[in-house]
């Protein structure tokens, strides 16, 4: 075998393990993403069971707080045009982000609520199609609804956290879709 050829094999080789190595990231995220829907749809079924108690809330009285599997969960979000219910917990770190959607910062009551989530199928990836006028349902543990619709869409990419806005009123939900990419 000479020089050559043994070059196209390497590369051939190396072709093979990039290859593999897709597959196997790819796999690896679809994985996580069906773990984060099982998880979320385990929450929501303890949040819609009413035996729980609710303590009362921590950042906003707004928000009752209900406590399963050591996750804090402030109630749920439903875009019933997607399909889409999912609880809702009260802090955020990456952790919790595989979990659920998670209030990022502020407060109901506060009308400057920020709630954020992996772009996971099971999740918030239909914030990419999402339109204008979409009806969003938020929902305390108590079972109180706070009905919204769609205000606006903006793409930011994801060092652009700081974009996000500090106050928005009550009556209007705007979707802040970060590009992860």
């Amino acid at each position: 075998m000479n020089k050559r050829q043994k070059r196209g094999i390497a590369t051939v080789l190396i072709g093979l393990v990039l290859l593999l190595s897709g597959l196997l990231v790819h796999w690896l995220q679809q994985q996580e993403d069906i773990t984060a829907g099982d998880r979320s749809a385990a929450l929501l079924e303890q949040l819609d069971d009413d035996t729980a108690a609710i303590a009362p809330g921590g950042k906003d009285i707004a928000l009752p707080e209900k406590t399963y599997e050591g996750y804090t969960l402030i109630g749920d979000i439903e875009v019933a045009s997607a399909g889409i219910r999912l609880p809702v917990l009260n802090d955020w770190n990456e952790k919790m982000l595989k979990v659920a959607p998670c209030r990022y910062q502020g407060t109901l009551t506060g009308g400057d609520m920020i709630i954020m989530a992996h772009n996971y199928q099971h999740h918030f990836r239909f914030l990419q199609t999402v339109k204008i006028g979409t009806g969003v349902t938020f929902t305390n543990t108590a079972g109180v609804e706070y009905r919204y619709r769609v205000a606006k869409v903006e793409r930011l990419h994801r060092t652009e956290g700081e974009k996000l806005p500090a106050q928005e009123t009550l009556d209007t939900l705007y979707v802040h879709y970060v590009d992860v990419g």
